[in-house]
């Protein structure tokens, strides 16, 4: 006789083919074996009804804010319909504007003077009209600090899914292997009663008997757990909670709005997602459809458009604006190539900073190999990358290295140069190794934000190496500001989004000037630089002194990052010297989280702002501008806090766009320390004449005249003698006072 086996809900059951079977527990069992194989079953099911209520909740939110919109319109908007709507009665019963209509009760219209059942059909009838224009033309915006009950509706609504779809993808090859093991061991249980038992012959008791234990088995086994697991977690998902959802949000913002556009059917326009490419070709781009089967993560329109455009055009300089995504166009752009040739090499070039985020990148959004050639890695992730394929990833300081082994050795599918305006000068040496492999790679993506850095020439430079058969024209026109012409002529190979082209629903950014008043040390020490006619030192105003106890702007400081804390935020810190980094980070203590300055190793970057973005809220983040203020993602902050104006207005919009980038869920607050009657008050206003052209051409896409200088030595010089006439009646008696004190 087979001993007694437990089974996975706790009933035992005997096995035997001399004795009867407890076809009771049997039949428990099947039940539950193929209730839980049913439940793995629905999932896809159950799936579009959780799309479904990501639909309603966005409509409801949008209504909403429709309604408010409809607070703006007169109600005498309403004469312009030609219904004979009584508008003059309307408004002596109070009803002053659309959204007083549309939360009027029919009943409650239906009584004012002159308007019937009729009329109140006609003006439903324009509102209606009214909301869904409006409607139409808003996008669903998310926010971590509206606890509206629609806002959390929604949010609560896109985890549940974001969460689903995480869950399904997890279950799925155990939902397969599931259901074909249950469906073979059931198929050979034909006998579940005892009556039939006592009519079976020895051989079919055997074979059912066997069976039996099989199921016993199984559901006692590992994949049996794990497919109960899955299916617990997947029937809990309905009951997580608003303050639960919130946290996932905060964590996957621009997850939930690529889950929301592909539902809601919000996607970025085509012409916004197109820029300034011609409508024919902007088709032909459009029809492209890439292999994506190698790439694992999610596409925003404009994203996926940019990835057709990348490998329809072959050779491209992507300019989009900082934070919207281009790693992940490259990825899927890659994934695409690698999908159609297995094992094929890939070469990304880019700064040291970002050389371990781009590895991270890759390996989590595609399945194609990742080698870092940097470092102590860089040989032994070349034989690998050689032999293998794959994405190499390196930075420009280490294509020395490698340039020889690569050239003429090793065919790339694809060569993306991140921040490619490192390579705008053709004389520099890490210009020429690139321009090396040009003949290596049928494709080549150029990255960069900031498209606009230099002048005309320098930007020409990039497109003359990708199609040296447009340059001569692109000159010329860049040179005559013929903004239109240029614009189309560069379409096939230039293509620039902005951030309020395609998201819409990115949280707004306020900039404030906190202007300290200097105290009496912070005066003395400036007046010192400025008396020694060093115009850097002076740039350090309010972080001079060694004592920070007599820095307004440290006060300042102090008084903002508490705010922070108090409102739940984290805080990033730019300054552009060490000097500053190090007493800012005396100053605030264990609220710091971490520093990153240019002399931190490229493999900790990554991982100080990986601890900062699970560090709890109030914590703060203190970056040296040059290198926390490229390529790193830091999403986690919404308040940034610059020590001194910067001299180019570049690194503010790079440092800025590390926290308002796409995935940003919450308003981004940018503070500028600033003491009054000094230096700042001169970089600042220079910053502001420099803005007015920056923002004149980056708008329009264009190249020429580009603004974004260094404050030249003319400007410094003039400022400076400037300054120590100023400050000189004020300096001279105190110098004499040193003096004497000195003698005594």
């Amino acid at each position: 006789m087979v001993p007694h086996t437990k089974s996975a809900h706790g009933a035992f059951v005997i096995l035997s083919c001399m004795k009867r079977i407890n076809f009771k527990d049997v039949n428990k069992l099947i039940s539950v074996v193929t209730s839980l194989d049913e439940s793995l079953g629905r999932m896809s099911e159950e799936a579009s009804s959780r799309e479904e209520e990501i639909r309603n909740a966005a409509a409801d939110l949008l209504t909403l804010e429709a309604l408010d919109s409809l607070e703006q319109i007169p109600v005498e908007e309403l004469r312009n319909s030609k219904s004979g709507i009584r508008v003059n009665a309307l408004k002596d019963a109070g009803y002053l504007n659309l959204k007083d209509l549309a939360l009027a009760e029919d009943e409650a219209l239906r009584l004012v003077s002159g308007i019937g059942e009729k009329q109140t059909a006609s003006i439903r009838a324009i509102l209606a009209v009214f909301g869904k224009q409006i409607a139409e033309k808003k996008t669903v915006r998310l926010s971590m600090d509206d606890d509206s009950e629609r806002n959390l509706r929604l949010i609560r609504a896109v985890a549940v899914c974001r969460l689903g779809n995480e869950l399904q993808a997890d279950a799925a090859p155990v939902r397969e292997q599931f259901h074909t093991c249950a469906e073979e061991i059931l198929s050979r249980i034909t006998v579940r009663g005892n009556i039939r038992w006592l009519f079976t012959g020895r051989k079919k008791k055997e074979m059912v008997t066997e069976a039996i234990s099989d199921l016993t088995r199984f559901a006692a086994s590992p994949l049996y757990e794990r497919a109960g697991r899955l299916a617990g977690r997947w029937r809990d998902l309905p009951g997580i909670s608003s303050d639960e959802a919130k946290r996932d949000f905060e964590q996957h913002g621009a997850e939930y709005y690529v889950l929301l556009e592909k539902v809601c059917g919000k996607a970025s326009s085509l012409s916004a997602s197109v820029s300034n490419i011609p409508s024919e070709l902007a088709a032909r781009i459009n029809s492209f459809e890439p292999d994506l089967s190698c790439f694992t993560g999610s596409l925003r329109g404009y994203q996926e458009f940019g990835v057709k455009y990348i490998l329809h055009q072959k050779r491209v300089l992507l300019g989009d604006d900082m934070g919207l995504g281009k790693t992940i166009q490259a990825i899927a752009a890659m994934s695409h190539l690698y999908a159609g040739e297995k094992g094929g090499h890939f070469l990304v070039v880019c700064p040291a900073g970002v050389l371990v985020n781009w590895c991270r990148e890759i390996r989590k959004f595609s399945t194609l190999p990742a080698w870092l050639l940097h470092g102590e890695e860089l040989e032994s992730g070349f034989s690998q990358w050689k032999e293998s394929g794959g994405v190499a990833v390196t930075n420009y300081e280490s294509m020395v290295k490698i340039i020889k082994k690569v050239n003429n050795h090793i065919r790339l599918l694809m060569m993306v140069i991140d921040e490619a305006h490192y390579i705008k000068n053709p004389e520099a040496m890490r210009t020429r190794y690139v321009y090396m492999l040009e003949d290596e790679s049928e494709n080549i993506l150029l990255m960069t934000g900031t498209p606009l850095e230099n002048r005309v020439s320098e930007m020409c430079s990039l497109i003359g190496f990708i199609r040296p058969d447009l340059l001569k024209q692109v000159k010329e026109a860049a040179a005559l500001s013929r903004t239109e012409e240029f614009r189309e002529m560069i379409s096939p190979v230039y293509l620039r989004r902005q951030r309020e082209e395609v998201l819409q629903e990115l949280p707004p950014v306020e900039v404030k000037e906190e202007w300290c008043r200097m105290t009496e040390e912070d005066r003395r020490e400036y007046v010192a630089q400025i008396m020694a006619r060093n115009f850097t030192a002076s740039r350090r105003v309010g972080f001079l002194q060694k004592d920070l106890s007599s820095s307004s702007k440290a006060e300042r400081l102090k008084e903002l990052c508490a705010e922070a804390e108090s409102a739940g935020r984290k805080t990033i810190i730019y300054s552009y010297f060490r000097d500053t980094i190090t007493k800012v980070e005396e100053l605030l203590k264990d609220r710091c989280a971490g520093v990153i300055t240019g002399s931190t190793p490229v493999s900790e970057r990554q991982e100080i702002v990986d601890r900062f973005a699970d560090a709890p809220p109030g914590s703060i983040l203190i970056c040296q501008v040059q290198a926390g203020g490229t390529g790193l993602n830091i999403q986690a902050a919404s308040i940034v806090i610059f020590c001194e104006p910067q001299i180019k207005p570049s690194l503010i919009h790079q440092a800025i766009a590390r926290a308002w980038r796409m995935g940003q869920v919450r308003n981004v607050m940018v503070h500028h320390l600033l003491c009054e009657d000094s230096v700042d008050d001169a970089v600042i206003q220079w910053l502001e004449d420099k803005q007015l052209e920056f923002d004149l051409y980056a708008d329009e896409s264009a190249i020429g005249r580009a603004a974004d200088e260094v404050l030249d030595s003319e400007w410094i010089h003039d400022f400076m003698e400037r300054e120590h006439s100023r400050y000189l009646p004020a300096a001279v008696p105190q110098q004499a006072a040193d003096k004497t004190g000195s003698e005594i």
